[in-house]
């Protein structure tokens, strides 16, 4: 319940940072791109990311950010492809790929995952309210870091920061499964949605073969700003 809370709380206090970032999209690309038939998003919100199947891990969270766009099929149907490039995973309290014991006391390990997710969805209007989605996912590894956490013989705490990009795979598949619903219509030209969603993981992550293996698990709550003429 609390990270529901701290999510809500978040996306709500970039509201305006998304708004304006938006707007300077739509003028950018101009008016041919805000149609009820076709238009763009700008989404940010959180992550909450693990890697199950490993030993003793925990959640992490981290910002989440890209565009969508919105594809109307008919007054039911909408394809709605996104470019995410701002989309963090990992876990807390790992087993490390790379030990410092003897180096630190107390020491504790984690991984930082960047990707660049490409959701490929497909949207049903349930209401006028409420939508359903679903579709494949495809993530690009930009940065795996392997952070230790501890304190040095001197009672000096710590850390210390490893590239660890080639121990994980450079794609992730997954299949997000969202539920939507509309807070505003659009009015001079905005609108506003929140988005619930969970990417069920179909690949492994982990490239290094002695390690462990994890499909991994994320959940994504954000805000959808949709610009339509």
């Amino acid at each position: 319940m609390k990270k529901i809370v701290l999510a809500i709380s978040f996306i709500f206090c970039v509201q305006s940072i998304v708004n304006a970032q938006a707007a300077l999209i739509v003028l950018l690309v101009g008016d041919k791109v805000a149609t009820e038939k076709f238009h763009l998003s700008v989404d940010a919100g959180l992550n909450i990311a693990s890697l199950p199947g490993l030993k003793n891990q925990q959640a992490t969270h981290g910002l989440y950010f890209g565009l969508g766009t919105f594809i109307k099929l008919n007054e039911k149907w909408a394809l709605t492809p996104e470019f995410k490039p701002l989309s963090p995973r990992g876990a807390n309290q790992v087993v490390p790929l790379r030990d410092y014991a003897t180096s630190l006391s107390s020491a504790t390990y984690r991984f930082e995952l960047n990707y660049i997710d490409v959701p490929l969805l497909v949207q049903y209007k349930l209401s006028e309210k409420l939508f359903a989605s679903a579709g494949p996912q495809i993530s690009f590894l930009t940065s795996a870091t392997q952070i230790a956490s501890g304190n040095i013989p001197a009672g000096t705490a710590v850390e210390i920061k490893e590239k660890m990009k080639s121990n994980f795979s450079s794609t992730y598949f997954s299949f997000p499964i969202e539920a939507g619903y509309h807070v505003s219509d659009a009015r001079k030209g905005k609108g506003m949605d929140v988005k619930i969603r969970y990417a069920v993981g179909l690949s492994n992550m982990i490239a290094a073969t002695n390690y462990g293996s994890s499909n991994g698990s994320t959940f994504q709550v954000f805000l959808s700003f949709p610009f339509i003429k």
